[in-house]
């Protein structure tokens, strides 16, 4: 099979699309015949060598994965050659207090798909029966890989750990990302009030075509205080985060009393130094999200198939052009996200 592998972490990195031998499922695992995989940007910190986990080469990266089932390995029941799915990247024991909470996103012995083991862009990926989701029969392989990963992502941040209220304010950071397009579309359909960010004409305006109610330029010295200003000077419940360093200290300024900042990324930077008094004076939260739970990627496809959200997909290349892909990424040239068709 064909595979695009990283040889060597770098900005850029080197990659190479290889042949390599097509997988064989072992017991309680199956083999996937990828259609589509969505390009992350934990693809890139994957890329450059930056996440705080050990990382070898050669390794095929891509976690956002759509496609249909192909073969069978020993033990794996419900499932059939020819099955159409989506596979959840944080791979999960099933076992540990966490996983028998429903909690997989936080497994003990978690794994993330494309990065400790061998992910999707590649004709053909091998994955654990467990990590399998049925795709919905009206729900498109590349809509599934735009959503798969950043969509439940910010599912699970809006659903499982914070929750909205209608009439809620909810500032959704970074609106044309996959994460921001999807928060947006999520928070508006339970009801609440959105504010979204972007940092050109066209990524604002990307923002209020998904709904957005007001959008800030958040390269603007005092876009924190545009923010206050569209909710009366009081605030925003709960901020969508997943850029991290200054960021993240600019949101907790455009907090309201009671409010919640849920971040799940650092782009930008993973320390920051932080002013405790009004954090504890207004009762506001700082609030982790990591990955999804199966209930979050099954709610998410959900959604999706029954209309209620987007895949805000910027463009779709072939296998052969993912260094192109990736370069778009790092370069932010891109409004929603890259497919990758396999």
């Amino acid at each position: 099979m064909k595979a695009i592998q990283i040889i060597e972490h770098g900005t850029p990195g080197k990659l190479e699309l290889r042949e390599l031998p097509d997988p064989v499922a072992g017991v309680g695992e199956v083999v996937v015949r990828v259609r589509a995989c969505g390009l992350n940007r934990l693809d890139l910190w994957h890329e450059q060598g930056e996440l705080p986990i050990p990382l070898t080469t050669p390794r095929t990266p891509g976690c956002e994965i759509a496609g249909e089932v192909e073969s069978l390995g020993t033990g794996v029941t419900g499932w059939q050659p020819g099955d159409r799915v989506a596979i959840q990247s944080n791979l999960f024991c099933g076992n540990c207090e966490f996983c028998q909470q429903g909690e997989e996103s936080i497994c003990v012995a978690g794994r993330i798909l494309g990065v400790q083991v061998d992910g999707g862009f590649a004709e053909k990926v091998l994955v654990p029966a467990s990590s399998l989701v049925r795709l919905p029969d009206n729900l498109d392989f590349t809509t599934s890989a735009a959503l798969t990963l950043a969509g439940s992502t910010a599912m699970h941040m809006l659903t499982a750990r914070t929750t909205v209220k209608p009439g809620d304010w909810v500032l959704a950071m970074g609106g044309s990302s996959g994460v921001g397009s999807a928060a947006i579309q999520i928070a508006k359909g339970l009801g609440a009030r959105v504010i979204s960010t972007g940092s050109t004409d066209a990524k604002r305006q990307l923002a209020l075509d998904l709904g957005a109610d007001h959008v800030v330029d958040h390269f603007s010295k005092y876009w924190a205080k545009d923010v206050r200003q569209f909710t009366g000077r009081r605030g925003v419940d709960i901020v969508v985060e997943h850029i991290g360093g200054d960021t993240l200290l600019q949101a907790l300024q455009c907090l309201a009393r009671n409010g919640s900042v849920v971040t799940c990324g650092a782009t930008a930077g993973k320390t920051v130094p932080l002013d405790l008094w009004p954090l504890f004076v207004k009762q506001q939260r700082i609030i982790g999200s990591y990955g999804r739970n199966r209930a979050d990627m099954q709610r998410t496809l959900d959604w999706a198939a029954a209309g209620k959200l987007k895949a805000v997909i910027d463009r779709t290349l072939p296998l052969a052009q993912t260094r192109e892909a990736f370069d778009l990424l790092r370069e932010r040239q891109v409004n929603g996200k890259i497919v990758i068709a396999v």
